[in-house]
């Protein structure tokens, strides 16, 4: 499972290293990459993508939310291997789509991690952390020992 959050950095050419001890928790050498609901980008093992691929085959074609769903998840979505020092190069477009320039926060989210920058992580996390909003915001959610 990921979780933690570790300040990264992305170098002039794209290149990010992993957390290592994410590293151990990926499948065949590298993970799928693609775009996150939050200007942020989300990082899956192979399983876990190829989960979410399954589940999309389960909506209907006629419903526009679930194409666009579609187009969403997989238009941005790469492949990355990780290099023998750890580290993957994550493409232009995602980073310029991301915001993400050198500073970066690597975020766990249980089945996959999140890699965001670091000012937009900063300001989620003042949202997140805002109690009397997230008694209301979390209610609903059936979430029990």
């Amino acid at each position: 499972m990921f979780l933690g959050q570790f300040e990264h950095s992305i170098d002039e050419k794209g290149r990010m290293v992993i957390p290592s001890r994410y590293r151990d928790l990926l499948e065949l050498g590298g993970a799928y990459v693609t775009l996150g609901f939050d200007q942020n980008l989300m990082v899956m093992t192979a399983s876990s993508f190829k989960e979410i691929a399954e589940n999309t085959r389960k909506v209907s074609l006629t419903d526009e939310d679930a194409r666009d769903l579609k187009r969403w998840i997989f238009s941005n979505a790469v492949w990355v291997e990780v290099d023998r020092i750890g580290r993957v190069l994550i493409p232009q477009h995602l980073r310029e789509k991301a915001r993400l320039n050198t500073a970066v926060v690597v975020v766990g989210a249980g089945d996959y991690f999140e890699i965001w920058a670091a000012e937009l992580w900063n300001q989620r996390v003042k949202q997140i952390e805002d109690s009397e909003q997230a008694a209301k915001r979390f209610s609903s959610f059936d979430i029990r020992l």
